[in-house]
């Protein structure tokens, strides 16, 4: 594979001095999919590669299946970075091996036509459940609180395994063709729909279920945010992984006594682990790709 040339920083800009790319979103036409790409549009020149057309009708459409590598091949071209979101977004409606095959084949194929292509730049919206803890089948618990990257990554399920699996795609491509390539671990992604918000209020009424999902989320809004943060940042040749995650946990009760309660076996707490705050921490996108979360669950309720 060839080594592709460095981004610059010449280009049109925005008024507010956001360099302007030429992005392609894959899996744009989806429930996440459509906020991305909803806000990546207001600022830049964005195309969707989805199966299914999308919401609106004045972005340049693809509809192709990230399985095809030829059309992937043939596809994913002329942009300056891809956003690639396509998969089965979790491991309770399919059989595992179709997850998995999905998954990891897509991210193999849409990072093969960005090697071909000379594409520089793409950022993957992996999961926190490349932890293991959501879908686990045996007891886990957390190391140290909160978690951030340095904590080990320990999926069973096939979903969980896929998103690891694109983790090391990614940094493989990265060793062999210099593409940047950025990793965003999202936790539950809520969004203000009608249909979920019954569900994240039943959520919330019902916490004692759901600590396996260690009670994180992050607002659609701010997923959108940060992958425009990832898009900008200009670190050629590297690949990174990053928790984005809202600064709290979204029950909005004491963490430390959701820590005690549900995982006595983890004893390592960082001293600024107080409050409601998120299981997870986000400091290292904060740091490194200027991303700060700036929606709670309380707008997606309002």
């Amino acid at each position: 594979g060839r080594r592709l040339p460095e981004r610059g920083d010449s280009g049109p800009r925005s008024k507010s001095g956001i360099l302007l790319m030429k992005i392609l979103v894959t899996g744009g036409s989806g429930l996440v999919g459509r906020y991305v790409v909803d806000h990546l549009a207001s600022r830049h020149a964005v195309s969707i590669l989805d199966r299914k057309p999308p919401h609106r009708s004045d972005l340049q459409f693809i509809q192709s299946d990230i399985l095809d590598l030829t059309m992937i091949r043939d596809q994913v071209k002329d942009v300056d970075a891809v956003v690639h979101l396509a998969g089965i977004p979790h491991p309770l409606n399919d059989p595992p091996e179709e997850v998995f095959r999905v998954n990891t084949m897509g991210t193999f194929n849409v990072l093969s036509a960005c090697e071909q292509n000379g594409i520089r730049t793409l950022v993957f919206l992996s999961s926190e459940s490349t932890l293991g803890f959501a879908f686990s089948t045996t007891r886990m618990w957390p190391s140290f609180l909160p978690i951030d990257e340095s904590h080990a990554t320990r999926p069973q399920d096939a979903y969980g395994l896929s998103k690891l699996a694109g983790e090391l795609l990614c940094s493989g491509f990265t060793r062999k063709t210099g593409i940047q390539t950025t990793c965003l671990r999202a936790p539950w992604i809520w969004v203000p729909e009608p249909k979920e918000i019954v569900m994240y209020r039943r959520l919330v009424d019902e916490y004692e279920q759901w600590w396996k999902n260690l009670w994180a989320y992050i607002h659609v809004g701010d997923v959108a945010r940060a992958i425009e943060c990832a898009l900008v940042k200009s670190n050629p040749g590297t690949s990174r992984s990053y928790f984005i995650c809202a600064n709290d946990n979204w029950t909005g009760r004491e963490s430390r006594d959701l820590a005690t309660r549900f995982f006595p076996e983890t004893t390592a707490f960082n001293e600024g682990f107080q409050g409601p705050t998120s299981f997870i921490s986000n400091r290292s996108a904060r740091e490194e790709l200027a991303f700060t979360p700036a929606l709670t669950r309380r707008d997606v309720f309002d």
